[in-house]
């Protein structure tokens, strides 16, 4: 038995790492792409852009101001002024230099399911497949007709699954 994780697995936590430097005063998302032979093409935090007073670090959010009661979780985000994990990591693929055809086929690790705005632009983007981080659920993101489906799946204990995999390898 191999004691190195899966892609999955490794994709998975370095969204884990980057979700570390997310300025949100809600959740802490990170997101990473990978193209169709693994190599890291853009890694994405949520954040206000460079320069802005951050939401958490500056209590410049005025979604963050309110409670859970006057603005549920996954709702509306038009008052949310962060630039989200997935589109940073677009961008950041993007800015490197990778070509828009690279992001086709790619697929996308983040640690919560995405908004609707964010699916919007990641089906725009081309990248086939998002797998979310303990998902409570696997769904199906909304394709167009010329480019196939994409699929969205869950991947559940990431750091149960690689724990056991050294434990059987002691034992």
């Amino acid at each position: 038995m191999s004691l190195r994780p899966t892609w999955e697995e490794w994709a998975l936590g370095i969204a884990v790492a980057v979700a570390q430097r997310a300025d949100c005063t809600r959740a802490k998302v990170g997101a990473v792409i990978l193209s169709r032979k693994n190599r890291v093409l853009g890694l994405g935090y949520n954040g206000l852009p460079p320069g802005l007073p951050g939401c958490a670090t500056a209590d410049n959010c005025p979604r963050g101001q309110l409670s859970t009661a006057e603005c549920a979780r996954d709702s509306d985000y038009s008052n949310c002024p962060a630039t989200h994990a997935e589109r940073n990591a677009i961008e950041d693929a993007l800015v490197k230099g990778f070509s828009a055809y690279e992001l086709q086929e790619a697929r996308l690790y983040v640690t919560r399911r995405p908004c609707p705005a964010c699916l919007t632009l990641i089906n725009s983007a081309g990248i086939r497949r998002i797998v979310v981080l303990d998902s409570a659920d696997m769904w199906r993101v909304a394709a167009r007709p010329r480019r196939g489906s994409r699929t969205c799946s869950r991947l559940v204990g990431l750091w149960r699954s690689m724990r056991s995999r050294v434990a059987n390898s002691r034992g």
